[in-house]
């Protein structure tokens, strides 16, 4: 920790990049010099020695004192996947193959994890697609069963496909946004095919995360960062007939469909995966939400009421964006001739107290809810109460009818001044009116209220 710090400062590094050691460690980092990264054991170690080794590569004088270039520096990695890329099926399931596809996935996600900008990033994209990215779907499904292979590829795809310090950003004519989410879907879908294959260990089995949950909740990680990333245009593939989108929404929504509310929220890494998939879908691909069947769409609605109520404020967060959106998308379009929206008010009809409950949750939690979860809740409350007002006056009455006769006055005078000026839109202007008045009302109802 105390080299990567060293690494990542400005006198520091150039100082280090003076160092004889630091240039034998640039030129020769594999296992045939350095023991310590063929052991399992220090598997994260190994990570780290590679993200170190790229800072220094890729800073202004990195190249220079080192004496080797970022495409010198990454043979080792290129000659392993040389040698993997031919070889069949079986026999990239052989022992043999192991270590070599857990050190390099290893060693790329330490390199990726340096990468801060345009410029790095392309450098690492370019040398491995289009030729070696196809090889990362094929060992998926070979090796789907194997934890610590799929730990290795999963946890660097994710860190590949994380567009932080917007770095994954190609030019307006490339199609390499496509490619990198072609590639990410195709690894996506063969593991989630098989994971979905194989039965799920009995309730109350011990090592479900570890079996199932934790390589799961990877594979969400990385459809996360690649559907959430904004350097792919998804219309492309409805437009042009490409499957790659629709598999991969189909894999993600099957997969979190077999997990158990109980242990979405058990677990917390799995919980946050989740609901950061389910908030993504609502937010981009609210019509494949839409087609879903009732049941399914009405398990994930339960799932989100459920998260809504969790104390974790970040869960709360996703959940109620997830219900914003959905409930901004039946308001702005609520009476068009629309597929989705005949679909949505099917699910509506068939669930009449959704909106109902979802209103009187989120007014319930702003009340009467602790106050790291206030600023989480008070989002979709207007465009809740704009697509289904009769909800929000069967709420205010029923907590007025709740309170004594004096105030039951306050009350109703804290719901006047609450809707005072608030105009039936949902623009910025609106919504920040109306978060700043809902902060009021709760300071001034919460004086009162009784339960």
């Amino acid at each position: 920790d105390l080299l990567l710090d060293m690494a990542g400062g400005y006198s520091s590094s150039k100082l280090l990049l003076t160092l004889d050691t630091v240039k034998f460690f640039a030129h020769h980092h594999t296992e045939d010099h350095f023991s310590f990264l063929a052991v399992p054991a220090n598997s994260r170690h190994r990570t780290t020695f590679h993200a170190i080794l790229t800072r220094l590569q890729l800073s202004p004088t990195g190249e220079e004192k080192l004496g080797l270039s970022f495409q010198q520096f990454l043979e080792p990695i290129v000659n392993t996947f040389n040698q993997l890329e031919n070889l069949s099926a079986n026999e990239l399931r052989n022992e043999a193959a192991r270590r070599p596809l857990i050190g390099i996935f290893r060693d790329l996600r330490g390199i990726a994890s340096s990468l801060h900008n345009r410029k790095t990033y392309c450098m690492l994209f370019d040398i491995l697609q289009p030729r070696y990215l196809s090889i990362l779907a094929k060992v998926a499904d070979v090796w789907h069963d194997q934890i610590d292979v799929i730990v290795s590829l999963l946890r660097f795809l994710h860190e590949f496909c994380h567009n932080k310090a917007n770095r994954v950003n190609f030019d307006q004519s490339s199609p390499n946004g496509i490619l990198l989410f072609r590639a990410t879907s195709d690894v996506v879908c063969a593991f989630g095919s098989r994971l979905l294959a194989t039965p799920a260990p009995p309730n109350g089995d011990t090592e479900i995360y570890k079996r199932r949950y934790k390589n799961m909740s990877l594979c969400l990680n990385v459809l996360n960062s690649s559907l959430g990333g904004n350097y792919v245009c998804f219309g492309v593939f409805a437009l042009y007939n490409d499957p790659a989108l629709d598999k991969a929404l189909d894999v993600g929504l099957k997969m979190i469909m077999t997990v158990t509310l109980e242990d979405v929220l058990a677990y917390p890494k799995l919980s946050k995966s989740y609901y950061g998939f389910v908030e993504i879908i609502f937010r981009n691909h609210i019509k494949t939400v839409l087609a879903l069947e009732n049941n399914v769409l009405m398990q994930l609605m339960t799932a989100v009421h459920e998260g809504l109520q969790a104390s974790d404020s970040s869960l709360s967060s996703l959940c109620a964006n997830s219900i914003d959106h959905f409930a901004t998308y039946y308001f702005e379009n609520n009476g068009k001739e629309k597929v989705e929206i005949h679909n949505l008010n099917k699910h509506l009809n068939s669930q009449p107290n959704l909106f109902p409950s979802l209103t009187a949750t989120l007014f319930n939690l702003l009340l009467f809810g602790s106050p790291q979860n206030h600023w989480a809740v008070v989002k979709p409350m207007l465009s809740l109460m704009l697509a289904s007002e009769t909800s929000f006056t069967s709420y205010k009455e029923h907590l007025i009818s709740t309170q004594t006769m004096e105030n039951q006055q306050l009350l109703n005078d804290a719901f006047t001044k609450l809707l005072a000026d608030v105009q039936r839109s949902l623009n910025s202007a609106n919504r920040d009116r109306f978060t700043q008045k809902l902060t009021a009302f709760r300071v001034a109802a919460r004086s009162f209220l009784t339960l």
